[in-house]
C-alpha cells in the first residue's frame, strides 16, 4: 500500500473514532476503549 494511500485510510479511522457513540466505545475490548477516548480527548483541545 502506498504511504499517501495509508495516510488517507489512517485519517478516514481517525475521523470514524470520532464518531463513535459511547455505546460503540464500551463495546470494545477495554485496551481499545481506552486508546478510542484518549484520541477523542486529544483532538478535542479545551473540552475536557
Amino acid at each position: 500500500m502506498a504511504p499517501r494511500s495509508r495516510l488517507a485510510e489512517a485519517e478516514q479511522l481517525l475521523r470514524e473514532v470520532n464518531e463513535w457513540t459511547e455505546e460503540e466505545i464500551e463495546a470494545l475490548p477495554k485496551l481499545y476503549q481506552k486508546k478510542a477516548r484518549e484520541y477523542r480527548q486529544l483532538s478535542q483541545p479545551g473540552e475536557e
